[in-house]
């Protein structure tokens, strides 16, 4: 049983009703079953020390990449030769990078003059932002934390009225 959980698997998809043929799955971690995690954990575990250009984060299937620089350029420059190390590895595993899953935020106190220069992601320019999501917080490109608060503060006021 194990051994079909990676092996001869087959996957269909249903569409206006009616169901395709077959098709095989050779490579890829099956979703939704309890060795799920933890063979995508042994997959993924050399990416990071694949990565000579920057530093990276995993927790799950989240993963983040910063870079550091003396200049707002220094740093894009930085992140994309990353970015380059990461694509590769990705097609050398078999793995379909999602640029539109994927966001870059230059995090800095000071007031950045830009336009600042695209991030690479492969063949896709990802997109800059000022405030995102990270594991459940929200993180401003200021390092203010006062969006994060509010969204707290909403939540808290959202539970609050559904207790009483």
């Amino acid at each position: 049983m194990a051994e079909r959980l990676l092996n001869e698997r087959q996957q269909f998809t249903i569409l206006n009703g009616k169901q395709s043929d077959l098709a095989a799955v050779p490579t890829g971690v099956p979703q939704g079953s309890v060795l799920g995690p933890t063979l995508f954990t042994l997959f993924s575990n050399n990416l990071p020390s694949s990565i000579i250009s920057g530093s990276i984060y995993m927790y799950a299937d989240d993963t983040t990449i910063y870079c550091i620089g003396e200049t707002a350029d220094m740093a894009v420059a930085q992140l994309n030769k990353a970015l380059d190390e990461i694509y590769k590895w990705c097609l050398k595993n078999r793995l379909t990078p999602h640029p539109g899953k994927s966001e870059v935020m230059l995090l800095s106190r000071r007031t950045v003059q830009g336009p600042l220069a695209p991030a690479r992601l492969g063949h896709s320019i990802l997109n800059w932002v000022t405030t995102t999501r990270l594991l459940g917080m929200t993180v401003d490109n200021k390092i203010t934390w006062v969006q994060n608060t509010l969204e707290l503060k909403k939540s808290f006021a959202k539970n609050r009225n559904l207790l009483l």
